[in-house]
């Protein structure tokens, strides 16, 4: 048979893939089914293959966050966060070096923003925040925010000078070398003469992160706390005794201090943001932040007993106690050596009724839980180390926390308990301890207790939460005006933000929130709107930017968002988007790529509980429903395509090249970061198994219709490589291999193959064989 007697059937477009209607329904054009390829204009071809970029990172982890961090001389560089909890800097282009080892409890996720030259950073689980809010600046990886100095200095008269008589109060303030002032001590005070001066001891030490401590005073019977900078800085870290000298006058006309006392210590935190020189951040792992050092980064007792302040030392069960300056979470911690002979070693304990300012801590009716991250010495054979809540007169309530040698590890974990159970009444004499009992031996080895966290077990979080930073104040957070509450209550948690021309913009689980800063107030008093009460993300990675929008995946689709009404950009493959494994919509991540104009959304796909495809939305020529597209001419609208790729992240990363290349972090235990690479034609040696089928096709003409021979096929196919052709019937009842092309790239002639099936319609199948390299 001549291929002249053949009336042609012609397919010019190869657009998008379409779930949502039956594959023989599916209009020509578009494919029921194709995997791993990329649009360009009028055709498909195979996508860029990735092609690792550093070397492996050792222990075989998965990748959970990557971000370019840009420093104050503009200066760019590439971290990198292991699920070992291991964070990695690009050290040289091509060469990851370990930044922190334990940088991050394991298996947390990263979220970051660049601002006032430093990157910070919230660590989450992908629900709540997990581990100490950080922040870096090139050299130091610090936490945001710290407690001040956990109890007063001392002071007395001294020699001749001009201090009013009366009642005078002082308090010490940390200042880091990040330029944080931290909450002050708690208040002490005495009895000025008059004409004197004032002799300061006892002044707190902190972290080795503290550079200058800063006094501040009442005037002669006063509330009001001043702070005059040209006699009250002791300019180091070492320091305890100062003698001052003022008077009332030139006090008051100092600097107010009293703002300082509402600051509060920011908790582990889901994601953040930088907003009208502020930074906002939610997901708030929430704990009571009036207990008094829990986190031993307030100071300890100059005497040398290895007390830290703010508690008191146990005169029989407290030797063994000391400060730990470099085996810690962050800044001190807490060290409880052996002995080998005495049962109770290094026991501290405070009020658990109420704080250094008189307000309540623990109160009846109400059930508290206590976490805490616990380490030992790898020598350390016997002992438990315990937390819990304990009455001289009413004995211990509750078991606490306590925690063996055989469960606590070398290195830092977290560990959670009941501290005790509601009570109808709490003796007076409650006290918060910690100790290690069970006679710890053998003698000099020890266990290491840091940030201690007291919470009401049935508060764990704050999911409406927004904690803001002071303007141009990044690690200052007071805890009435920096306090905004989006929707609370209403079954959904805070999980992304964005900005958005002027507006800042906070995303639920199953909603969208706007506000903006009003330039005279603190964020608590603007005003929030709603915005959508159907459109939100579980994600903290489920919103991508583009120019001037967004895109944000959640439970019913991926939406465009410009400032307007949300539309839905992903109907057209709604049983696939259905099939996505929600349960773990958490780890769900997008990305935008506004240069080739694609959007990537990662997803676990089926029974996956991390991220196994790439959803591929190509939207060069548009975000137009494609089924409404086809009714029109030009034919432009999105395309969508399914990736194989399995990446627990993926970011645009600036490179010394000036371009910004998508990266992906892998989860598969081989601890590599790919680059899609055009021009590579395989996934680090693998073979991209791409293919691309057509609609089913059917003929066009009355007299034609029924069953009818498909006999020959043409096209145009550069590339390289062979590409398999195959015919489907429609529910692929039916699948009947037409041998193969062998490519050339530019092709020199189109490609031409008798196929002769016998059907009412038909679908063709374009695929790579194990040795072809492409097709376009």
């Amino acid at each position: 048979m001549s291929i002249e007697t053949f009336a042609p059937l012609a397919l010019n477009t190869f657009s998008t893939w379409v779930t949502l209607l039956d594959p023989s329904d599916v209009p020509p054009g578009m494919s029921p089914n194709l995997g791993d390829v990329d649009f360009f204009p009028g055709g498909v071809r195979t996508r860029p293959g990735l092609v690792s970029q550093f070397t492996a990172l050792g222990g075989a982890p998965r990748i959970n966050g990557m971000k370019t961090y840009v420093n104050t001389n503009l200066a760019q560089a590439l971290l990198v966060l292991d699920s070992l909890g291991n964070v990695y800097k690009e050290t040289s282009p091509g060469v990851l070096s370990l930044l922190i080892a334990g940088g991050a409890q394991p298996n947390l996720f990263l979220a970051s923003t660049t601002h006032f030259g430093r990157e910070y950073i919230a660590l989450a689980d992908g629900v709540l925040g997990q581990d100490l809010p950080r922040q870096y600046d090139g050299v130091n990886y610090d936490r945001v925010s710290q407690i001040g100095p956990a109890e007063g200095p001392a002071v007395a008269d001294s020699t001749s000078g001009s201090i009013s008589p009366g009642i005078h109060q002082c308090v010490v303030v940390f200042v880091t070398r990040q330029g944080y002032w931290t909450a002050p001590s708690p208040q002490i005070s005495w009895t000025a003469a008059g004409s004197l001066q004032a002799s300061v001891t006892n002044i707190p030490t902190g972290p080795s992160n503290v550079v200058q401590r800063l006094l501040a005073f009442t005037g002669s019977g006063g509330a009001n706390f001043y702070h005059v900078p040209a006699t009250m800085v002791v300019n180091d870290n070492t320091t305890t005794s100062v003698t001052v000298d003022f008077s009332d006058q030139i006090l008051l006309s100092g600097v107010s201090m009293d703002y300082l006392f509402s600051q509060i210590e920011l908790q582990e935190q889901l994601g953040v943001v930088d907003y009208a020189e502020r930074l906002f951040w939610w997901g708030e792992r929430s704990n009571m932040d009036n207990w008094r050092n829990l986190t031993f980064d307030g100071g300890w007792d100059a005497s040398g007993s290895g007390r830290p302040l703010g508690w008191q030392l146990d005169p029989t069960f407290g030797a063994g106690g000391s400060r730990q300056p470099t085996a810690v979470v962050w800044g001190d911690a807490y060290q409880i050596s052996a002995d080998g002979a005495t049962a109770g070693r290094g026991y501290i304990f405070q009020n658990a009724i109420a704080d250094a300012a008189g307000n309540p801590l623990c109160v009846i009716n109400t059930d508290y839980s206590v976490r805490a991250r616990v380490a030992r010495t790898s020598g350390l054979t016997a002992g438990t180390l315990r937390i819990n809540a304990y009455s001289p007169t009413a004995g211990q309530l509750g078991t606490g926390l306590a925690v063996t040698v055989s469960q606590a590890g070398t290195g830092y974990q977290e560990f959670t308990a009941d501290l005790f159970t509601p009570q109808t009444s709490l003796p007076s004499d409650l006290t918060l301890r910690v100790y290690a009992d069970g006679v710890p031996a053998p003698s000099g080895q020890a266990f290491l207790v840091d940030n201690i966290e007291v919470f009401v077990t049935t508060a764990a979080q704050d999911p409406s939460l927004v904690r803001a930073s002071g303007t141009e104040l990044p690690e200052a957070y007071d805890g009435v005006t920096g306090i905004m509450t989006i929707a609370e209550n209403n079954g959904q948690g805070i999980r992304a933000a964005f900005t958005l021309r002027n507006n800042l913009y906070f995303v639920k689980e199953r909603g969208m929130y706007v506000t903006a800063t009003d330039g005279v107030n603190e964020p608590a008093l603007w005003q929030v709107e709603e915005v959508s009460n159907k459109v939100g993300t579980p994600s903290a990675h489920g919103v991508g930017i583009g120019e001037e929008w967004v895109v944000i995946a959640g439970r019913s689709g991926l939406y465009l968002f410009d400032g307007s009404t949300p539309t839905k950009i992903s109907q057209e493959i709604q049983p696939t988007w259905d099939a996505i494994n929600w349960e773990y919509g958490q780890h769900v991540w997008v990305q935008v790529d506004t240069q080739h104009k694609r959007i990537y959304v990662g997803v676990p796909m089926g029974s996956a509980t991390q991220p196994s495809q790439v959803l591929m939305l190509d939207y060069t020529e548009g975000f137009g429903d494609p089924l409404i597209a086809m009714m029109t001419t030009p034919l432009r609208s999105r395309k969508w395509a399914p990736w194989t790729i399995a990446a627990n992240s993926c970011a645009l990363i600036e490179r010394s090249t000036g371009v910004a290349e998508v990266f992906f972090g892998t989860n598969n235990a081989t601890g590599k970061i790919y680059a899609l690479t055009p021009g590579a034609y395989s996934d680090d040696g693998a073979a991209i198994n791409s293919f691309y089928s057509t609609a089913f096709l059917a003929a066009t003409v009355a007299a034609l219709s029924g069953r009818n021979l498909f006999g020959y096929l043409t096209a145009y196919v550069p590339g390289a490589g062979s590409l398999a052709l195959a015919a489907l019937s429609p529910g692929d009842v039916v699948t009947s291999a037409l041998g193969a092309w062998t490519l050339a790239s530019p092709a020199s002639r189109d490609m031409e193959q008798f196929t002769n099936v016998l059907a009412e319609r038909v679908s063709y199948q374009v695929g790579r064989t194990r040795r072809a390299r492409g097709f376009r």
